[in-house]
C-alpha cells in the first residue's frame, strides 16, 4: 500500500477553484498491467474492480500500429491483477463490475483477424465467461454488442447495426431487452441500477447525441438535454440522480453535468479553473469524474451537488502522479480511477479510500 492523506504541492489548485473536502483520502495503487505497462481502472463493487491494461502493439500496415488491450480484474488494494480474456478473443476491455459480475467488451478471433465487439460477462470469484453477443459468440458473429456496466442483476450496453441499447438480466440473458427509443436512430445504454438506465441516443431531429434515462422500456425513456445543450451523455447513477457531460450552447469542450430525472433539472459542474471536466459515476450525493486542469494534466474530481463543491482528487496522490481520473465509486465511497506515474512511464489502476 503506498498513502499520502496530506495535501502536497496541489495546494495551489484549490485556491483556484477546487476546494478542500471535509473528507481526506488515502490512495491504494493497483499498479500498472501485469507486464508493466499501461493499466486502468473503469468499474467497481464492494468486491471487486474491472479494467483493462496495454498489453502489446501490432501492425496495421505502413507506418501505422494498434495497442492491444486486455481485460484485468482486481479483488482489492494488496490484489495481484488477473487477465480475463478467454481463448479465441484477441482484445478486451472490462468495463463494470456489480454483486459477483463483471461486464465488459471482447473482440472475436475472425479466422486469425480482428472480428467483432462481442458484450462479456463474468461471474463469481473464477471469473467464469459467457459472451453475451445475441447474435452468437462466433468469431464472424455480426455486428456485434458491448457490455460497460451491472448491478449484480442486470447488465446495460448495446447491440445491433445500428446499435441499440440493451438490457440484459441474469438467468434471462438470452432474452435482452432493446432500449432504443422511438424518434432516435441509435443508443448505448451506459449504466444500470436495478429498473433505472441511462446513457445516450441520436436525434436525427436535431442531429445530436442526448442524454437520455429509461426504466427497464424503450417506451419509458426521458430525454435529460435541454435546449440549452448542444450534445450531452448520461454515464453515471446516483440514487435519485444521474451525471455525465455535455457541450454548451456555444461552447466547444465538455462540462460535467447533473440532472435529477429531468432537462430542466440540469445542473453544470464545471469546476473553476478548469478547462474541461466530465463526471462518470455517482453513489448517494457525490458525483465523481475528471477533468483538465491544464491541457496535459488531466485531474480526477469529485463533488457533491455543485460545482463550488469541486474536489480536486490528485491532491491526494504522490508528486510523482501527474494525470489521473475518476470513473465509479462504490458503496462505501472508494473511488476507483487511474494515475499516471512518472516513476515507470505507466498508467496506474489506483483506488481513493476515505
Amino acid at each position: 500500500m503506498q498513502q499520502n492523506a496530506v495535501p502536497s504541492d496541489l495546494d495551489t489548485n484549490a485556491a483556484k477553484g477546487a476546494a478542500f473536502p471535509t473528507t481526506t483520502y488515502t490512495y491504494f495503487d493497483l499498479g500498472p498491467g501485469p507486464n508493466g505497462k499501461d493499466a486502468y481502472g473503469y468499474g467497481e463493487s464492494p468486491n471487486a474492480q474491472a479494467g483493462a491494461y496495454f498489453d502489446h502493439t501490432i501492425s496495421c500496415g505502413k507506418a501505422c500500429s494498434a495497442k492491444v488491450y486486455y481485460p484485468l480484474a482486481w479483488s482489492g488494494p494488496s490484489s495481484s491483477p488477473v487477465v480475463l480474456l478467454p481463448q479465441n478473443y484477441v482484445e478486451g476491455w472490462a468495463y463494470g463490475a456489480g454483486g459477483s459480475l463483471i461486464v465488459g467488451t471482447l473482440i472475436t478471433n475472425d479466422g486469425g483477424y480482428f472480428g467483432f465487439p462481442h458484450a462479456a460477462l463474468w461471474q463469481g470469484s473464477s471469473h467464469t465467461f459467457t459472451d453475451l453477443n445475441p447474435s452468437g459468440s462466433c468469431g464472424s458473429c455480426s455486428p456485434g454488442s458491448n457490455a460497460y456496466d451491472t448491478d449484480g442483476t442486470y447488465i446495460a450496453g448495446y447491440s445491433g447495426s445500428p446499435q441499440h441499447a440493451f438490457l440484459w438480466k441474469l438467468g434471462q440473458l438470452n432474452a435482452p431487452v432493446d432500449l432504443n427509443p422511438a424518434g432516435y436512430s441509435n443508443s448505448e445504454a451506459y449504466v444500470v441500477r436495478g429498473t433505472t438506465q441511462a446513457g445516450w441516443a441520436f436525434s436525427s431531429t436535431t442531429n445530436s447525441y442526448h442524454a437520455v434515462l429509461w426504466h427497464g422500456t424503450a417506451a419509458s425513456v426521458v430525454d435529460l438535454t435541454p435546449s440549452t445543450t448542444s450534445s450531452a451523455e448520461a454515464t453515471g447513477l446516483g440514487s435519485k440522480s444521474q451525471v455525465g457531460c455535455g457541450t454548451l450552447v456555444g461552447m466547444s469542450v465538455t462540462h460535467a453535468l447533473l440532472w435529477h430525472g429531468t432537462a430542466a433539472s440540469m445542473k453544470d459542474l464545471q469546476p473553476s479553473g478548469f478547462t474541461d471536466s466530465c463526471a462518470r459515476a455517482a453513489h448517494g450525493n457525490v458525483q465523481v469524474g475528471y477533468g483538465h486542469f491544464t491541457a496535459n494534466s488531466l485531474h480526477a474530481l469529485l463533488w457533491k451537488g455543485s460545482a463550488k463543491t469541486a474536489v480536486d482528487l490528485q491532491q491526494y496522490l504522490p508528486n510523482t502522479f501527474t494525470s489521473s481520473e475518476a470513473y465509479a465509486i462504490d458503496p462505501a465511497g472508494d473511488i476507483l480511477g487511474s494515475a499516471y506515474s512518472t516513476t515507470t512511464a505507466t498508467w496506474h489502476a489506483v483506488i481513493w479510500h476515505p
